[in-house]
């Protein structure tokens, strides 16, 4: 499984491994997240807003892509994007 970080921070990381804990990847207690249309999963932490995370751009680019027009919501903390079904 190819896995893409990106960093709040902006840097961004690709790890290929069959098994990983997607959790610990992005520092998350809980997963949340949203489907691309290209049959990508972004993996957030569900209580990112609560610990105060720093808004991740580049992620936050991304579901607005994906989202109706006039969406303001931000995704904050890091990301982990893999296939969906992973």
């Amino acid at each position: 499984m190819n896995i893409h970080i990106i960093r709040a921070n902006g840097r961004e990381e690709f790890i290929d491994a069959e098994h990983c804990d997607i959790a610990r990847l992005i520092g998350a207690s809980a997963l949340d997240g949203f489907s691309l249309r290209d049959r990508r999963y972004v993996h957030i932490d569900d209580a990112g807003h609560e610990k105060r995370r720093p808004v991740n751009v580049k992620a936050t680019e991304l579901y607005l892509s994906i989202c109706k027009p006039g969406t303001t919501h931000q995704i904050v903390g890091d990301v982990a994007i893999c296939a969906s079904g992973s």
